[in-house]
């Protein structure tokens, strides 16, 4: 999105909804699905891929909706929005011409069409969700929930912040897609960190034993535990989720380390 009023809108509501992330009514939901994911890469460690991306598709869709069961769903929608955009997934995107054929002629288009109506009927449903539940008093916490509770500020200007409920719902969707699987990325290198340098692995559980005494990290245990936010950050720099960046257009003409850039060329950044 350009820098433009609805652009605005919708960053604010997102800083808004993450701030709430900071409650400690959101931190249950990670350790609940960690002890899940846990549980099941003891039982089938062959699994580690269905189990990681389960992971963190049932935390993301606990923390915008406050269930994970929309979490299937969501794996699916995502992963046909990744391939849809990736250079190697649509053909259009390698051969643009492409682009310009009827809907009809288009398999791309239909299959594109296809999965953004799956992935709204799922956002209308997950809202519905939570709806019946502030009805009931039983909605747990969740992104929408602290939007909805927004709407009931006496303060006119507060209730009109955000926009209206539709555009609230969408913003929390691509918010639960943005975080679906790319966070499941990090663990995958973690693992393969740990194959190729198993003594951090050693070192890392002497921290963690000699801090938690067993136990599983809590979030409050982070600033006492150096060598795993150390290594936390060395793997999302060593393999990033997101190799090239998100293409961003620059807004005016501009010269970098003496190469003209103009004004709306794509730019991408480049992590490494």
């Amino acid at each position: 999105m350009s820098r433009k009023a609805a652009w605005f809108r919708q960053r604010k509501l997102c800083n808004f909804l993450m701030h709430t992330s900071t409650s400690a009514s959101l931190h249950s939901y990670p350790t609940l699905e960690r002890d899940r994911f846990l549980y099941l890469l003891f039982l089938w460690p062959d699994q580690y891929i269905e189990w990681i991306e389960q992971l963190t598709s049932r935390t993301v869709s606990r923390l915008c909706w406050g269930t994970p069961q929309p979490g299937q769903i969501l794996r699916h929608t995502t992963l046909g929005l990744l391939e849809t955009i990736s250079p190697s997934g649509s053909l259009p995107n390698v051969l643009n011409f492409l682009r310009h054929l009827p809907f009809l002629l288009s398999p791309w288009k239909r299959k594109e069409k296809g999965r953004r109506e799956l992935e709204m009927r799922l956002f209308d449903a997950n809202l519905a969700f939570v709806q019946d539940g502030l009805d009931r008093g039983q909605a747990g916490p969740s992104f929408v929930r602290a939007f909805f509770e927004t709407k009931e500020d006496p303060d006119e200007r507060v209730r009109q912040r955000w926009g209206d409920v539709p555009e609230a719902v969408n913003v929390v969707g691509l918010m639960a897609i943005a975080g679906a699987l790319t966070i499941g990325s990090p663990l995958q290198s973690y693992m393969l960190a740990m194959l190729h340098y198993p003594e951090w692995q050693s070192r890392l559980q002497d921290e963690i034993d000699a801090v938690c005494g067993g136990a599983c990290p809590q979030w409050d245990d982070r600033e006492r535990l150096p060598l795993l936010r150390a290594v936390v950050k060395e793997v999302i720099r060593w393999r990033p989720p997101v190799p090239t960046g998100i293409p961003h257009a620059s807004e005016a003409d501009d010269v970098y380390n003496g190469y003209f850039i103009p004004a709306g060329a794509t730019i991408h950044a480049l992590e490494w």
